[in-house]
């Protein structure tokens, strides 16, 4: 395709996310399968993701296909299953597919996950301890950003589901939304939305505060490939996203995306997911 994704793949990619086709692994094929974690909606992330999918195929020879999940245990599920041939997903979700189901690692963002509170400008609050008996609204109970707000409360003494109702969103951007709307107090997100990031609108800008930041945790992306994918491939894309940054198209991408950077992925990046894992376990 030579880099270029064609405009039938925004509804492909669409319904994908309503009506998530299965699909087997197909290194040898014409087409490869991006597989996203579902952090934003479907729109934002064939815009922000496009220009990553070219990379990918001048790299590869291969048309790129963004595919997503309706939700974070789905798409825990299908990467399980090897629906998809490549992944862009969160650290902890990356961790658990390395283990279990023997995913290879590509790279790591440059960066890291943290979450930050944010109120109206005319709230009350002003700091953590302000939120006792608040409402908060958070995107998704098993992300790495939902887990670093609940410690930090909780090394305030509050704990969410007791001392604060929680409301939990459909994508990150929604949280944003939702505090800006009025619905909660304060929402929890990650900083790399919230930071100089296009889908967040002036207005909102304007309107909202930040109360708090949590430390920086695990990344925030990590790029891996499907257990079939052989050593060649993986050294072609490890190197060709390693040196994306050198080019314009990865400037700009960085920039817009805010992912700082590619690196190299190594053990102890991916320790510092390890602690996170258990929201992703199903009970037996």
């Amino acid at each position: 395709m030579n880099g270029i994704i064609k405009l039938a793949l925004w509804a492909i990619f669409a319904l994908s996310i309503l009506f998530p086709p299965t699909l087997p692994a197909a290194p040898q094929g014409e087409t490869l399968t991006l597989g996203v974690f579902p952090y934003i909606s479907a729109n934002q992330m064939m815009e922000q993701l496009s220009p990553l999918c070219n990379r990918l195929e001048e790299a590869l020879g291969k048309q790129v296909i963004l595919v997503s999940a309706p939700d974070f245990m789905s798409y825990v599920d299908r990467t399980t299953k090897g629906e998809y041939d490549l992944v862009l997903t969160a650290a902890h979700m990356g961790y658990l597919a390395e283990k279990r189901d023997g995913w290879q690692r590509v790279v790591q963002s440059g960066q890291k996950t943290a979450a930050v509170f944010l109120v109206r400008q005319e709230s009350s609050v002003k700091c953590l301890e302000d939120l006792r008996g608040k409402k908060i609204t958070v995107g998704n109970r098993r992300s790495l950003t939902y887990l670093l707000a609940k410690e930090a409360l909780a090394e305030k003494g509050i704990i969410l589901d007791k001392d604060m109702e929680v409301i939990e969103t459909a994508t990150f951007s929604n949280v944003v939304q939702s505090v800006f709307l009025g619905e909660a107090d304060v929402g929890a997100t990650p900083t790399l939305l919230w930071d100089n990031w296009e889908h967040v609108n002036a207005e909102q800008q304007r309107q909202l505060r930040d109360i708090f930041r949590t430390r920086p945790a695990a990344p925030s992306f990590l790029v891996m490939a499907s257990p079939k994918i052989d050593q060649t491939t993986i050294r072609r894309l490890t190197d060709s996203l390693l040196s994306f940054q050198d080019t314009e198209a990865g400037k700009t991408f960085f920039q817009k995306s805010q992912f700082g950077s590619f690196q190299p992925l190594d053990d102890a990046t991916m320790e510092s997911a390890a602690p996170f894992i258990h929201v992703l376990v199903q009970p037996q």
